[in-house]
């Protein structure tokens, strides 16, 4: 009995300093502003995005927060299977920082001869900022639904 006691506690103890380990070295996503000067930065890809232009383009929402002393860079990229290839975009877009979550929509435009057509796709958006004391990156990937 006691050594059963004894093995559960000595596996108790493991647990914790492994789950203190574990939460020390993960990876902290947007969480980083204790380490970064107070720099917040995070993007959201949203779903569905809306067709534009008979699938020349499409409309991403995107919800950004970020505390940057100006305003940030957003890019997003698209890319749906299409027969046997890819269709793929890009965009651009600045945000200003307000420190709250901010719902905006990011217009990817085609390269290349095939269009965007109803279905899903993968989208990828990027946040870059900077305050007064050091820059700073945030990504997210998604598979999203582009609709009419």
């Amino acid at each position: 009995m006691r050594t059963k006691l004894r093995t559960r506690a000595a596996a108790a103890v493991v647990a914790l300093l492994l789950g203190g380990l574990l939460a020390l070295f993960a990876t902290s996503g947007p969480a980083v502003a204790f380490f970064s000067g107070g720099l917040f930065l995070d993007v959201q890809v949203e779903s569905p995005a809306r067709l534009l232009a008979r699938g020349a383009a499409v409309e991403v929402p995107l919800e950004v927060t970020c505390n940057a002393t100006g305003p940030v860079d957003v890019q997003v990229t698209v890319t749906q299977h299409s027969g046997s290839g890819a269709t793929q975009g890009f965009g651009f877009d600045q945000v200003g920082c307000t420190g709250a979550g901010q719902r905006v929509s990011v217009v990817v435009q085609v390269f290349g001869a095939k269009a965007f057509k109803k279905g899903t796709a993968v989208a990828s958006a990027e946040v870059f900022g900077c305050n007064n004391v050091t820059c700073g990156r945030e990504t997210d990937t998604e598979v999203i639904e582009l609709q009419r």
